[in-house]
């Protein structure tokens, strides 16, 4: 990566699990980043549900993921891991989908990393998260 790359701000909370996925993608791709840790509740400074971080993502939810090298601005896990991806790794070498060949990857291969992702997001990820959700804020 570029040394003029301006570190992308990463929103997360000290207990939810997606925002680590974000965070292990930029480390694999050596793009720099910062962390803004935000609080549970309406705080309107500090709180997801608060007005300043409505603005970053009116789902008041983390990840959420700030590009300043152009101005993106992304949230949901998978949105922001699929920016990763599309933006640092346009070729797939470090976190696309690979050909058990070591060519191009094939539709096939293409499927089976999907399938995996998206259960990944859809199954694992949203149960962690409502598991924290009932522990820490109920």
């Amino acid at each position: 990566m570029s040394s003029s790359l301006k570190p992308l701000v990463l929103h997360a909370h000290s207990t939810g699990p997606n925002p680590f996925k974000i965070a292990i993608a930029l480390e694999l791709l050596s793009v720099p980043y910062d962390v803004k840790l935000w609080d549970f509740g309406d705080d309107p400074a500090k709180g997801l549900k608060g007005a300043t971080f409505l603005k970053i993502n009116e789902n008041g939810r983390v990840p959420a993921l700030e590009d300043p090298n152009n101005g993106v601005v992304s949230w949901e896990s998978g949105a922001c891991l699929n920016y990763v991806r599309r933006r640092y790794d346009p070729d797939g070498q470090k976190l696309g989908p690979r050909s058990a060949s070591g060519g191009k990857p094939s539709e096939q291969d293409i499927v089976d990393f999907e399938k995996w992702e998206y259960f990944l997001l859809t199954t694992l990820g949203p149960m962690t998260g409502q598991t924290n959700w009932f522990r820490y804020v109920c």
